[in-house]
Formats: structure tokens, C-alpha cells, sequence
């Protein structure tokens, strides 16, 4: 629809753009729950940019990855015309790689600033799918992740498209997928507002985002991301991330009965004590989980 903006007589990618404002909302809203976790917002802004460097890095080795088929196909152009074949290959992104990388990106910052990882995950995981509704709007301005052909008035047909063929009426299933972001973001954030450990967080996004996902693929009109058994890259990868946020889930259901059941039990013996023996038993209790 729109995939370059002039700017003072030069021409911007819409989706490098709409990337940038993603990255900046997401840490400005992650920033309103900075204080309360020992940070400032500058320690979020340079974190993000970790991140967002892990986005592009795994988003585009996943995409690569996904291209080997093509890669061996022209194997005999390898010499000859290696730069076009290169370009094709890795002129792409695959989201679940982007969000891979996101998180080594962040791993990385942490380490070498010694900034508490998993603070910083408790406060950017809820805010991951709000920069990822942003930049989907981005797809839907340079046309690339079309959807399937659809006639109006839901069908759209681009004629400016990077990506998508121009003229044909398509979904814009980029917008269906930012719209169920939004939500998504809605939910994580009403649901990190009670104290929660990131890796619970972690797992309702991906738990979500896998479910939608999956069945917006099949709205998806594009190929060029390869397939594995059947089903598209994205796909497959969501079924993986979904078995294994659900795994998460229920062990970490587990702990917590665990642990409010090893709580209970020392109340129990607590009270069961002498009067005396009381404040010995507690204080040893006390010094052993210091």
C-alpha cells in the first residue's frame, strides 16, 4: 500500500519505520513499570536495541535456513551469480527466529552490563506482541506476508506491493495478525500486573501467539517461507513452541502447589509446637532459606 514515506526528499522503508515505532512504544509502555523494578528507562532503551539487533539477526538466519531448498537448486549460479542468489535467500524474515534472537539479544546485554536477566524479561515479555502488532502494519504497507486471494469487500488488492502481486485482491491477513497482537499484549499485560515469574509470562505469549498463529497461516498466501511435513515453517514451529509452553505451564502449576503445600506444612508444624520451641523453630527456619 504504501511501502516507502518521503521524508525531506528521501524515501524510508514503511516497515523499517513502523519497526522503529514498535520498538519505542513497546519500550516506552514497558518503561511505566521500570521504577517499580529497580531500573531505569534508559537501561530498557538500551536492552530493547539488543534486542531488536537479535530480532533482525535470528528473524533472517531463520529465513535463510528455509531457503536451503532454493539455495541447492542454484547451486550451478553459486559462482556466478552469488550476490542476486545470496540476496534471495536471506531477503527475508521469519518471526519465531526474530523472537529467538530477540531473547539471546537480551541474554547478551544483561551478561555484559550485569543487568538482571530476568528482570528484564518480566518487563519486555509483555510488551513483545504490542512492537509485533506495529510491525505487521509495516508488512501490510510494503505488501509482504500477504494473505490468500479474497475478493472484496474483504479482499485488497495492493499496487504498490514490494512482495505481494500487485492488482490481485488479497486478505490483509497482516492486519488480522496485528489486531490479535493487540489483544494479546492486552491480556499479558492485565496478567503480569500481579507479581509474576517471566517464564510464566513467557509461556501464555507463546501459547497464544502459537495458537493464532498457526490458523492465520492458512490465510497466508505467500510460499516462499517453506514448509516441513506438510505444514508451513511457522506452523510447525508452533506446534513445537505450543507442547512445550504447555509443558511449562503445568510444571510450573506444580511448584506452586509445592511450594504452598511445603508452606502450609511448616504453618502446621509451627503451630504444633510448644510455646517455647516456637521462636527456635522459626528461626531456624528463617536462617535455613537465607
Amino acid at each position: 500500500m504504501l511501502p516507502y514515506i518521503s521524508f525531506l526528499g528521501r524515501d524510508y522503508p514503511s516497515y523499517a519505520l513502523l519497526g522503529l515505532i514498535g520498538f519505542f512504544a513497546a519500550v516506552t509502555v514497558a518503561g511505566s513499570r521500570a521504577k517499580q523494578n529497580n531500573l531505569l528507562r534508559s537501561d530498557l532503551i538500551f536492552v530493547g536495541s539488543f534486542a531488536g539487533l537479535g530480532l533482525i539477526a535470528g528473524g533472517v538466519l531463520l529465513f535463510g535456513i528455509t531457503q536451503i531448498p532454493y539455495m541447492w537448486e542454484n547451486r550451478d549460479r553459486f559462482v556466478s551469480d552469488f550476490v542476486s542468489i545470496m540476496a534471495r535467500s536471506f531477503g527475508g524474515m521469519v518471526f519465531y527466529g526474530g523472537l529467538f534472537g530477540t531473547v539471546v539479544g537480551i541474554r547478551i546485554y544483561c551478561r555484559y552490563i550485569n543487568l538482571p536477566f530476568s528482570t528484564a524479561m518480566k518487563l519486555l515479555v509483555p510488551v513483545f506482541p504490542l512492537a509485533h502488532a506495529i510491525m505487521r502494519i509495516g508488512c501490510f504497507a510494503g505488501g509482504c506476508c500477504y494473505g490468500i486471494e479474497c475478493a472484496p469487500p474483504l479482499g485488497i488488492a495492493f499496487t504498490q506491493s514490494l512482495g505481494a502481486p500487485n492488482g490481485v485482491y488479497l486478505l490483509p491477513v497482516q492486519l488480522y495478525e496485528a489486531a490479535a497482537n493487540v489483544v494479546i499484549f492486552a491480556i499479558l499485560w492485565c496478567f503480569t500486573k500481579k507479581e509474576r515469574h517471566w517464564t510464566v509470562a513467557a509461556c501464555m505469549y507463546g501459547l497464544l501467539y502459537s495458537v493464532m498463529r498457526f490458523f492465520l497461516e492458512f490465510l497466508r498466501g505467500d510460499v516462499i517461507r517453506g514448509s516441513v511435513f506438510g505444514l508451513s515453517t511457522s506452523q510447525f514451529i508452533s506446534v513445537v513452541v505450543l507442547l512445550v509452553c504447555v509443558v511449562g505451564l503445568m510444571a510450573g502449576s506444580r511448584m506452586r502447589r509445592k511450594e504452598e503445600a511445603d508452606a502450609a506444612n511448616s504453618e502446621l508444624q509451627t503451630a504444633s509446637l510448644p510455646e517455647n520451641n516456637r521462636t527456635t523453630h522459626i528461626s531456624n527456619t528463617v536462617a535455613g532459606r537465607i
